[in-house]
């Protein structure tokens, strides 16, 4: 495993931490009211990031990319 993901509780509040291997925090959650919705959004997240592919958004897309990327528009 690369790092890990920390459910953790200040007051009333959850927040979900994200660690490298080191330890060291590389992103931190905004707050949610319960732990099940923290524990879903990290779930998430390391599910969408195990898959990611690297983007370089640094560079304009191409008419055909932004095209392509917007939904399809239905005929009537």
């Amino acid at each position: 495993m690369a790092g890990k993901i920390e459910i953790r509780k200040r007051g009333e509040k959850f927040r979900f931490v994200v660690l490298n291997r080191n330890g060291e925090k590389l992103l931190q959650s905004g707050p949610f009211d319960d732990k099940p919705s923290t524990k879903r959004a990290a779930s998430s997240l390391a599910k969408a990031a195990s898959g990611a592919e690297i983007v370089d958004a640094t560079k304009p897309a191409t008419a055909a990319a932004k095209r392509s990327a917007r939904r399809p528009v239905s005929k009537r």
